[in-house]
């Protein structure tokens, strides 16, 4: 029997060998070949060359194996001295808001008061709507209470201004705008929100939180045609930063409806995975309770192609710079006064807990050491209820996690998102927050090497509009802990000198990279499909004018995106634009 058996094996062989060395079946459409072409699966973490066919990679290996695969009609792309990777994935930003700010007046780049003045004149110039309204006002520039109503008004006293913060959770207006608002100094603070005051109890001119509803309401609305228009733009600028897939972090009905038309259009060039906002109580809702439970009823049917609608959004605290994130401990400034808590913990528990009980992914703002513990309580206690599922929960922005509760990510399964970007000492962290909570706390913020450690998934997002898109730049700030701008042109003894967010939280290029593809496809519920470049996945991928290994760290952040595929189609080309 033996020797049958041997015979059988010798005489398959020569059929499997030719096999092998037969010409593959599949023509390539694209091949890649010639850079660093990295992909993000441990099995093959680096190769020569990659062929995709259609939507689908069909081979990672060899250039000589890769060549079986080409005919005339291929296309082969040559990446010498560049670099190849999976698409980037976004896990936190805002579709609607980011194209805003691309579109109409942005602030985001002043660096300093008299560049927004400048840059408000210009806008003021060229209005076209009643309200010289602007996105991206950087808080760092003025004092803890905001800008005031005497600067506001040097920008106009006749027009109406509104001047959205960049944070989201802030905005400020001139005394006409306040008028039109019938704000006046007998205006009750609404609940879960604040109007800043002067000495005399007047409004300064800053709201906060679910105050900004005070006066957003009174902005003229735009049609369907300008916001398509605006998601458009939005989309385009993703794709120009590498973006293949993203988690848009707060929609409603409006949003959803932009997606799917985007969608039946064949327009939307990324894949959105998207959470819907929470439609219950009186901060940070966008429908109506009964329009809000259809959708999450619905959110199946709602869901079209590269649009799902999988998730909720919860926020559970506010912002350091307003002092209405939740802390552990209380901030300086208020004896006792450790901010505001969304919810109470009984009612979180519960919000919670139904929605896993609906295998709902829940995906939360948590910024205080305080509101990410309640968090994370609320997610133990869901566990506790309805055993372990995998939902792949989100927490998001995580300036401060108490050092108690850094091993419970892993433990609960829960997905650290962090906005690596902030990751650095500005004038944010120095102005505003270190005089509020104090060094020792400063020195805790995004601890993502920390979190990296316990073996929790860590994921990247930008939360544009709040910040800059370009993944790169956040990935530069987490392997630097420095200003991503000012650390270009320095040396390595100019670097040292730099001032840096604590460096023991520093993480690798690898671990940042592998935050922005495969953990975050994971956590997005793609990552069969997307992430890493491997065969049978689809074709989402980018080309980097360079290979981010094969320069100094502070030069990450000016490498450019020169490609993107998605589904093995160009949706941005350099030379394009």
């Amino acid at each position: 029997m033996k020797q049958i058996l041997k015979a059988v094996v010798v005489a398959l062989v020569p059929t499997v060998s030719a096999a092998v060395m037969a010409a593959p079946a599949t023509a390539a459409d694209l091949i890649f070949l010639g850079g660093h072409i990295y992909t993000a699966d441990p099995l093959a973490p680096r190769v020569e060359a990659l062929v995709v066919a259609g939507e689908n990679i069909v081979f990672v290996g060899s250039a000589e194996e890769a060549k079986a695969y080409q005919t005339p009609d291929t296309r082969v792309i040559d990446t010498t001295g560049k670099m190849v990777l999976p698409g980037f994935h976004d896990a936190h930003l805002h579709t609607f808001m980011g194209g805003r700010s691309i579109t109409g007046c942005d602030l985001a780049a002043a660096p300093d008061i008299s560049a927004v003045e400048a840059i408000l004149q210009s806008c003021q110039a060229q209005l076209r709507q009643q309200w010289l309204v602007a996105e991206g006002l950087n808080l760092g520039l003025f004092g803890q209470a905001g800008p005031t109503v005497d600067w506001l008004n040097s920008i106009s006293s006749d027009v109406p201004v509104l001047l959205r913060a960049s944070d989201g959770h802030s905005v400020a207006v001139n005394s006409r705008g306040l008028q039109l608002a019938q704000i006046t100094r007998e205006t009750e603070d609404p609940p879960a929100g604040l109007i800043e005051r002067d000495e005399a109890g007047a409004p300064s001119g800053t709201l906060r939180e679910s105050a900004m509803g005070l006066v957003e309401r009174h902005i003229p609305t735009i049609t369907e045609e300008d916001r398509l228009a605006t998601m458009r733009a939005a989309i385009h600028e993703m794709n120009k930063f590498g973006l293949t897939s993203v988690f848009d972090a707060w929609v409603g009905a409006t949003d959803i409806a932009m997606f799917r038309a985007l969608e039946e259009q064949g327009l939307l060039t990324l894949r959105v995975r998207a959470a819907l906002a929470y439609g219950h109580g009186e901060l940070f809702t966008q429908d109506t309770p009964e329009v809000y439970e259809r959708h999450l009823r619905d959110r199946a049917s709602l869901s079209l192609g590269r649009f799902q609608l999988a998730a909720v959004k919860l926020f559970i605290d506010g912002v350091l710079e307003g002092e209405t994130a939740a802390l552990v401990a209380p901030y300086l400034t208020i004896p006792g006064y450790r901010g505001e808590l969304t919810y109470t913990q009984e009612e979180l528990n519960q919000i919670v807990a139904n929605l896993v009980e609906q295998d709902v992914q829940v995906y939360t703002h948590a910024l205080g050491d305080g509101g990410v513990r309640s968090i994370l309580d609320a997610l133990e206690f869901a566990q506790q209820t309805h055993g372990r599922k995998d939902l792949r929960h989100h927490v998001s922005h995580l300036q401060l996690i108490h050092q108690d509760d850094h091993h419970r990510f892993a433990e609960l399964g829960a997905v650290a998102n962090f906005q690596a970007l902030w990751a650095l000492p500005d004038e944010w962290i120095i102005n505003l927050n270190l005089p509020v909570v104090g060094i020792d706390r400063v020195h805790r913020m995004y601890p993502i090497a920390s979190i990296v450690d316990t073996g929790a998934t860590v994921v990247g997002g930008s939360d544009w509009s709040v910040s800059s898109l370009n993944p790169l730049d956040a990935i530069e700030v987490a392997v630097l802990r420095q200003d991503w701008q000012a650390n270009d042109d320095l040396s390595e003894d100019g670097l040292a000198q730099l001032d840096v967010l604590n460096h023991s939280e520093r993480v690798s290029l690898d671990t940042m990279l592998k935050a922005y593809t495969i953990n975050s496809a994971w956590s997005m519920h793609q990552e069969n499909v997307t992430g890493s470049l491997s065969v049978g996945k689809l074709a989402d991928l980018v080309i980097l004018s360079e290979d981010l290994f094969a320069i100094p760290p502070q030069r990450i952040s000016t490498v450019r995106v020169e490609q993107t595929f998605v589904d093995g189609q160009q949706v941005y080309g350099h030379q394009d634009n």
